[in-house]
């Protein structure tokens, strides 16, 4: 099965529009199964706008800026928990510095440090 770029662009925007005005958890370790109770300890907690989205363009989108916050636990990052307006997990991924699904500003976190997404794409791929 193969997806158009039509279809894969509603689905991006679709997904993206479940995360308007809720949360991300920075946390420590590997996520778990989005699914299941989230793992790790949360280092930081940031507020998603109420367009957590731009629109998507061929099947992939980018996150409109998130103010960046203070961390409220010191730890090493290793995922992020995104979360509706209602506090339901909807998006679990790898979080670092370089080569994950989302890009962070460091990932060993002191309480009071500086957190902030560098950069959040989601993309939806042709199959």
């Amino acid at each position: 099965m193969q997806l158009a770029i039509a279809g894969r662009n509603a689905s991006v925007d679709a997904v993206n529009t479940l995360l308007n005005g809720g949360t991300i958890e920075i946390r420590t370790g590997a996520p778990g199964a989005i699914d299941s109770a989230p793992i790790g300890t949360v280092l930081a907690t940031l507020s998603i706008n109420a367009t957590a989205f731009g629109a998507a363009s061929a099947g992939s989108a980018t996150a409109n800026a998130i103010v960046d916050v203070t961390a409220a636990a010191a730890g090493t990052a290793g995922h992020y928990v995104a979360k509706d307006s209602g506090g339901n997990a909807e998006r679990n991924g790898t979080a670092g510095t370089s080569g994950t699904d989302m890009i962070l500003n460091n990932t060993a976190f002191g309480v009071g440090d500086d957190v902030s997404i560098v950069s959040w794409t989601y993309t939806q791929g042709i199959s």
